[in-house]
């Protein structure tokens, strides 16, 4: 009967620990799939035993239980802020699931001690989702990227000026060392970084980490031949870490690296980027809406006459790269961009 009431004391702590995070991912964040799945998690527990019930009742013993004592004189239990409510629920959750698979096992039901075993497992992934909701805000709308070859003769800064000024809603530097120094990439990205900080606009660096924590970028894009993406967190734990992504596979390895958000593409053929693979066309954004709930950015050859159709796919941030810079009047250009999303 002992057994019994560690039984009865750990389902309803995995279950209550279950229905904190399930609201805080529900009011907290707005977020549907990562509030079902740990829905999800909690009933599949409850049915476990439901046929129990009476038993699990029958032992229960909350009166006279002596952790009652130890619990009311701990302080352990204080919490500073959203995050630690859900890195210690997940904990008190995790403690709980094992506690009620090694008793499962102790009185002999093997099977579903290494089912709940399975579930465990599924809340570490949902750990790390939940996580990622605490990152900086990765926004929705237009992504904007610079590239001095295709911006009219323009500098770098002064096209990141015009289209922040034009209502971009975040913004990548994207340069190679065989076009600049790494003293000029520099000097641009300090300036560039004052022009997005001033007006709240979060600017990425594609490639280069050690530019990135210079100048204090929002994050750095990693492709599938940079570093990786762990590694890349290590030296930028404060920083969104993005990854290039072409395919289902490198999306889930993507996702399982810890990145905090995918570029998804080229959907189209560009000639924007030298050695860029095949279009993957609208099936892969398609399959990463439907599959992920990571933040992403649909990325390569979208143009105004091809906007509409990647935003009624499910795309939420767009990039356009020559579409903008290219333009003799990028003002204007980002106004129609708008209108186009808008309308979708």
């Amino acid at each position: 009967m002992k057994l019994i009431r560690a039984l009865d004391a750990n389902i309803n702590r995995s279950s209550e620990g279950l229905r904190v995070l399930e609201d805080m991912a529900r009011f907290r964040f707005d977020h549907a799939r990562i509030s079902a799945d740990l829905r999800g998690v909690r009933h599949k527990i409850r049915d476990l035993f439901k046929d129990r019930q009476s038993l699990l009742l029958a032992s229960r013993q909350a009166d006279r239980d002596v952790g009652t004592v130890t619990s009311a004189e701990s302080m352990s239990d204080t919490r500073t802020d959203e995050k630690d409510i859900v890195l210690s629920n997940f904990r008190r959750v995790q403690e709980a699931l094992r506690s009620i698979e090694e008793h499962l096992k102790a009185i002999g039901e093997h099977k579903d001690g290494k089912y709940v075993e399975t579930l465990r497992f599924d809340t570490y992934s949902l750990e790390r989702r939940c996580l990622r909701l605490f990152a900086k805000s990765f926004p929705s709308g237009i992504y904007g990227i610079l590239g001095e070859k295709f911006s009219l003769g323009r500098t770098n800064v002064e096209v990141a000026r015009a289209m922040v000024d034009a209502g971009i809603d975040i913004l990548q530097y994207r340069e190679k060392v065989k076009d600049k120094s790494f003293k000029e990439m520099l000097n641009e990205c300090e300036q560039i970084r004052k022009i997005t900080a001033d007006a709240n606009v979060p600017f990425i660096i594609n490639d280069h980490v050690a530019i990135a924590l210079m100048v204090g970028a929002d994050g750095v894009q990693q492709g599938q031949d940079d570093l990786p993406i762990p590694e890349v967190k290590k030296l930028c734990p404060e920083m969104m870490v993005g990854c290039s992504t072409h395919s289902p596979a490198q999306a889930k390895k993507a996702v399982e690296d810890g990145a905090d958000y995918i570029g998804v593409g080229p959907i189209y053929t560009t000639q924007t980027k030298e050695d860029v693979c095949n279009a993957v066309g609208l099936s892969y954004l398609e399959h990463v809406v439907a599959t992920h709930d990571i933040p992403f950015v649909a990325i390569g050859g979208i143009k105004r006459h091809n906007l509409a159709e990647v935003a009624a796919k499910g795309a939420k941030t767009i990039c356009l790269v020559t579409e903008i810079i290219g333009a003799d009047n990028i003002e204007k250009r980002i106004k129609e961009i708008k209108d186009i999303i808008g309308d979708v």
